[in-house]
């Protein structure tokens, strides 16, 4: 179904732009692709498998971005229902979040150019990256055009700094305190033996004993079809950690793995963890070309305790980006502090966000401040290789 086009004229910029967008990514088949350069991360398929996985409280809007005929770039959105469920209100339990909890509105739109659930997946693109500004306009004519009224907007991992002045001028504002924590593999280490020697004795001792507790637990690679099979199991043990979180903006499920494996096939894996044949956890990655990432995991945190299983994900993880001769290993956003303490180092990533409902202004200035801090900044500065 194609929506008409409308055009946008902003302070007599010297450019109007329009938009075509639609809710299901086939219907944008045959100006899409052929669009994109090879193995963009915004392919069709890519997209499907997002689509199909149908996740919880998300909405997904695919626009094309159009100077007079000539489509010049295009956008991935997603529209994310924010409730209460998504904000652990109770933690802590004091007056200022009971403050919140009553005053902010149950459900809030929340607009996100981008993936909630990937890192570095830049939601924009434009064949001239001198276009690459207009997302901004872009973003303000899809919210008119499609007629809703969001709370916030978020342009995430963005690839380039914008200026200053363009991104004021539409009323956003850097957001500082989004990190990731990645490790970069020295050129000698040709196997985790000599990640494990380049530690400080203090680090040495302490990662020989986190791997002895992981003795007996059996590791299997699971397909496709496995994980189909075993998603029940696998649903537990993501909430058990997602549940955790402070935010949870979006959460994901074994179909979305499942979808994941059937899209990326070799570049994504998911390795289940047992202990006499029950499945204890289980961890995930996605290969680049130069890089790699652990994606998603979970955890039945009683096993945790007993066998360390998460600083083994992590030793893991290092072992694999080591074995396949990856240049940097992706951590992600959380246990900022377990991840330094392997060795990896907090990266800033670039998102632009925009608050638009001045009730929810405070409530989620808040969040977002409780989003940003880590569980101890100075451990993030330390270095456990010599």
């Amino acid at each position: 179904m194609n929506y008409p086009r409308l055009q946008y004229h902003k302070n007599n910029f010297e450019v109007s732009i329009s938009i075509n967008h639609v809710k299901q990514i086939a219907a944008h088949k045959d100006l899409w692709d052929d669009f994109l350069p090879e193995k963009h991360h915004l392919k069709l398929r890519h997209l499907l498998a997002l689509e199909n996985a149908q996740l919880p409280d998300i909405e997904n809007h695919y626009v094309q971005i159009f100077i007079k005929d000539k489509l010049i770039g295009l956008a991935y959105l997603q529209l994310f229902r924010l409730r209460h469920v998504h904000l652990n209100l109770d933690a802590p339990k004091n007056i200022r979040s009971r403050f919140i909890k009553f005053f902010l509105p149950k459900k809030l739109q929340l607009l996100i150019c981008g993936n909630l659930f990937r890192i570095n997946f830049q939601g924009y693109y434009f064949k001239n990256e001198q276009h690459n500004t207009l997302i901004l306009d872009t973003i303000d004519l899809f919210v008119k055009q499609a007629g809703i009224k969001p709370c916030g907007i978020i342009i995430k991992d963005c690839r380039e700094v914008f200026l200053e002045e363009k991104y004021t001028l539409s009323k956003y504002q850097f957001f500082t305190g989004d990190v990731t924590m990645e490790i970069t593999r020295r050129q000698h280490w040709d196997t985790f033996d000599d990640y494990l020697h380049d530690l400080t004795k203090k680090y040495f001792k302490r990662a020989k004993k986190i791997i002895q507790a992981f003795e007996g637990i059996v590791t299997k690679e699971l397909s496709a079809t496995e994980i189909s099979e075993n998603a029940a199991a696998i649903d537990r043990l993501y909430c058990n950690v997602v549940n955790k979180q402070k935010i949870k903006l979006g959460t994901v499920n074994a179909a979305y793995l499942y979808e994941l494996k059937t899209d990326l096939e070799q570049n994504f894996e998911l390795h289940a963890l047992y202990s006499n044949n029950v499945m204890i956890g289980f961890y995930t990655y996605i290969f680049y070309s130069t890089e790699m990432e652990t994606h998603y995991i979970g955890l039945d945190y009683r096993y945790n305790d007993i066998h360390k299983t998460y600083f083994n994900i992590l030793f893991l993880s290092v072992q694999k980006m080591i074995g396949l001769k990856y240049e940097k290993l992706e951590l992600g956003r959380t246990s900022k502090e377990a991840k330094a303490n392997l060795g990896a180092y907090p990266k800033q990533i670039l998102n632009y966000i925009k608050i638009k409902n001045p009730v929810v202004q405070i409530p989620f200035r808040y969040f977002l401040k409780r989003f940003s801090r880590s569980e101890d900044q100075k451990q993030l500065q330390r270095n456990p290789m010599k």
